[in-house]
């Protein structure tokens, strides 16, 4: 099974969101970040660690921002705030396995030390 599966999807996704936001506004801003987010995904896919790290940074602060506009009454930033919501959730479950892979891999070294 192909780990960060979830988070490469919903970065790809936004991504494409945003395509749709720079076409329909045409703001190169929202291009940039369409760009952006479509690396990010594809950084992640393929498990590079500082896309990964860059994605959560990217996620956390994507999902405060949203949560305001959520709770500022506007009902469409709910969609932003799960994919963050998932996209953090993906990466975090990623690293928590990651680092009992690590933890394994060291106990077993030290046990054929001794």
């Amino acid at each position: 099974m192909k780990r960060l599966r979830v988070a490469s999807s919903l970065l790809f996704l936004s991504g494409f969101l945003l395509l749709y936001y720079a076409y329909y506004l045409a703001s190169p801003v929202y291009l940039t970040f369409a760009i952006f987010n479509m690396g990010l995904g594809y950084g992640v896919g393929i498990e590079n660690k500082t896309a990964i790290k860059v994605a959560l940074i990217y996620a956390g602060v994507t999902f405060f921002f949203s949560l305001l506009f959520l709770i500022a009454g506007n009902p469409l930033a709910l969609v932003e705030v799960a994919m963050s919501f998932f996209i953090i959730h993906d990466i975090l479950s990623y690293i928590k396995v990651v680092v009992q892979e690590e933890e394994a891999e060291e106990e077993l070294e030290t046990g054929t030390e001794n």
